[in-house]
């Protein structure tokens, strides 16, 4: 499945956290705006080492 965290719109932090191989999760810009922005950081480390594809900035063009 394709995620999006933004600015204005995120999944629950704990299903960011269960992301893996054939997930894609796509950082859309002003995401660091967040004030959880910390917390969805550390979930999106734990996705990416389950093999989840992060796709940020010019990744998304």
């Amino acid at each position: 499945m394709i995620y999006e965290i933004s600015a204005d719109y995120a999944p629950p932090i704990g299903d960011v956290r269960e992301l893996s191989a054939g997930d894609e999760l796509h950082l859309m810009q002003g995401w660091k705006q967040r004030e959880d922005w910390i917390r969805y950081l550390a979930a999106v480390a734990h996705a990416m080492a389950r093999g989840c594809i992060i796709r940020q900035g010019a990744d998304l063009g």
